[in-house]
């Protein structure tokens, strides 16, 4: 029986050891204290260092057996980083680089994990020796001849194969009942009695249950549309019976019932710890309800939260990519501040997961711990840099996402990022990304003025060949902001005739304040606003374009004009201008537009005509009304447009300005 469970475990189970290499690690080992004995091993390794580095490990590993409140110190945090070094020096002499190691896990605040580390090194050196530890838990002890049946099965089942010495412990544990569990590497052989009976119980219950599963507690809402308050709260006591139950399966689905209510309005912070418990869970299925049950309940002062560090460190070091996935997503909906800094390590050692995906993930769940724990920062930056030469242009999106919305605090941080997201910019065809990149670069400019005259070129060849109006937005804005269209180098137009950048700018604007759809028309005359403060000349040659914005029933685009018009004060714009604005002035709430009357523009309107009309009837009620024309027409109850007191004062402030600049000017 138990060579055809290992024939079976060989289909099931990759070996976990690689064969041995200068300066690979033999065996592949997770977790926190794997990662750093596996970076220690590869150091020893490229020196020729690997029995010096075990020697002080061991001599260290003694020191901590033998005085327990060694260990305690080496994890207080309490004691400064200064005084935990000079109580290692104190240890005695050590190779420099045991020395520097410390110093790292010093820095890391990792020196808790130093006895984990020291069993991981000792286990990397016995595979480097060509030996390999299987640990076999049984519930009595096995004489030798169990004990060389299960190593000469373990080398010839091809399990275990490439070493040259193969050692079996056994560990007695009554409470398997019977039968044995086989470990070695990082992978596990459950024949135990206690394990099968677990199965076969969750069978038996999982077929006799008759609790509700989310589906049923939905077809039952529905149907029970008269009486859902008193349905809900039997649905409730029910599930306060079920997340008491030591059945983990019966306890995610009444989690997953409850997430569900929550959304209704109904409190689920009382089963807060339940969630925890299914988080825990080892199926994956259970453990992404309680992961999605904590984003949805959890917050700041949530106080099962920080039961949770070790938890999610744990799936953040999983092999199994699914569940590093819903760690990171569940990390990032309920971080504080202290899970941040507990964890924000692990997350960037997730970064360079070999799925693009996870990466993703992890770069976005990053983003979000450095904005409760601004202190890691200096450490997401480097890894930022790299995932910008990522191959997978999906991680590339996401790096400069993640830039670009943590460089809306301080840009001073992204300038050693510069280099690449110009070569980006010039080389990406994804508009997204680009918007995200000329985003970016508007902030750097004014920190960093070179930058004008080398984004130059491909700003303007952007602006010149792009038909995304958001991408030619940004490229217009940031061109403006960063002091782009100051620099004298020409471009060339649509028509092939070579113009400066600002001139070009301001003929591509008009694609948008001659848009139909309103959103365009409005930022294109917001930025047309800005552009003037920079060549007002350039924006005054538009003025007739921009004058008959002035008829558009959209309050907030009429204001915009205003603005605009106001900063072109010339003897020819002056009377048009003001003839404009002044029917703009004139009250009404009850006359409306007549089809038949309906002027094209405020121009054909005959002025004397208006000023021949009463401007109220007897009873003191306004008789004219100007809608985008002047109208002549009474009817009740219908809204003009200018009948706005933040516009009016706007539009006579406008006139009032308008006059003097005139009269200054000439």
């Amino acid at each position: 029986m138990f060579r055809q469970t290992l024939r079976a475990g060989k289909i099931q189970f990759a070996r976990g050891y690689a064969s041995v290499a200068r300066t690979k690690a033999p065996l592949t080992l997770f977790g926190i204290d794997g990662k750093y004995a596996t970076a220690l091993f590869q150091a020893a390794a490229s020196k020729n260092a690997l029995t010096t580095v075990e020697g002080d490990l061991l001599k260290l590993d003694e020191q901590l057996s033998k005085d327990a409140k060694l260990g305690e110190i080496f994890s207080s945090p309490l004691l400064n980083k200064a005084a935990k070094e000079k109580l290692i020096d104190s240890l005695g002499k050590k190779s420099e680089i045991t020395t520097n190691f410390f110093k790292t896990l010093l820095e890391n605040n990792r020196m808790a994990e130093t006895r984990g580390v020291i069993a991981a090194y000792k286990s990397l050196m016995e595979a480097h020796r060509g030996i390999v530890s299987v640990v076999v838990t049984s519930a009595n002890a096995l004489n030798s001849k169990d004990l060389k049946q299960v190593k000469d099965n373990l080398t010839k089942g091809g399990l275990i194969k490439d070493f040259k010495e193969v050692n079996v412990v056994n560990k007695i544990n009554p409470s398997i009942l019977g039968g044995m569990v086989v470990e070695f590497g990082d992978y596990t052989i459950d024949m135990s009695v206690a394990s099968r009976l677990a199965k076969i119980e969750k069978l038996l219950t999982d077929s006799i249950s008759f609790e509700k599963t989310l589906t049923d507690l939905i077809q039952g809402l529905r149907a029970n549309k008269r009486n859902e308050t008193e349905y809900i709260q039997q649905s409730l006591s029910e599930i306060q019976r079920e997340v008491q139950q030591s059945d983990m399966s019966q306890k995610s689905v009444a989690i997953d019932k409850l997430g569900y209510l929550h959304m209704l309005g109904y409190d689920m912070n009382w089963a807060s710890f339940n969630v925890v418990e299914v988080m825990a869970s080892p199926r994956f299925g259970e453990k992404r309800t309680g992961y999605l049950a904590a984003g949805q309940s959890f917050h700041q002062e949530t106080d099962v939260l920080m039961l949770t560090t070790n938890l999610i460190r744990k799936d953040l070091a999983s092999a199994n990519a699914m569940e590093v996935s819903v760690a990171l997503d569940g990390l990032a909906q309920v971080a504080t501040r202290d899970l941040a800094q507990d964890l924000l390590g692990d997350t960037l050692a997730v970064v360079g997961h070999p799925r693009p995906y996870i990466r993703k993930q992890a770069l976005v769940c990053a983003c979000r711990l450095v904005t409760r724990y601004t202190e890691g920062l200096h450490e997401l930056v480097p890894l930022l840099k790299e995932r910008l030469d990522d191959p997978d242009p999906a991680v590339v999106a996401s790096a400069v996402s993640v830039v670009c919305e943590l460089a809306r605090a301080n840009p001073h941080h992204y300038l050693s990022l510069v280099s690449k997201l110009y070569r980006l910019l010039t080389s990406s065809k994804n508009n997204w990304m680009l918007i995200k990149i000329v985003k970016l670069f508007a902030w750097l400019t004014p920190i960093e003025p070179r930058l004008a005259k080398k984004l130059h070129g491909p700003l303007s060849q952007l602006v010149s060949t792009t038909a995304a109006r958001s991408l030619l937005y940004e490229c217009i804005h940031m061109a403006v902001v960063g002091g782009i269209i100051d620099v004298q180098l020409p471009v060339s137009d649509s028509t092939g005739r070579e113009v400066d950048f600002a001139e070009l700018c301001t003929q591509k604007l008009e694609l948008f304040y001659e848009s139909p759809d309103h959103n365009l028309r409005y930022v294109g005359l917001v930025m047309l606003a800005q552009l003037q403060a920079h060549r007002p000349e350039l924006v005054a040659a538009h003025y007739h374009t921009v004058l008959r914005c002035l008829d558009d029933p959209d309050v907030s685009i009429r204001m915009r004009v205003i603005e605009v018009i106001s900063g072109m004060p010339t003897c020819k714009t002056l009377v048009p201008t003001v003839k404009h604005l002044m029917p703009q002035l004139v009250l009404s709430n009850t006359v409306a537009l007549q089809p038949d009357r309906i002027a094209t523009t405020t121009a054909d309107v005959d002025l004397d005509e208006l000023q021949s009309l009463p401007l109220t009837d007897a009873a003191g009620t306004s008789l004219v009304s100007v809608h985008g024309s002047m109208v002549l027409a009474r009817d009740v109850g219908v809204y003009n447009a200018t009948d706005n007191p933040k516009y009016q004062l706007a539009a006579a402030e406008a006139i009032i300005a308008i006059g003097i600049r005139t009269h200054a000017y000439y």
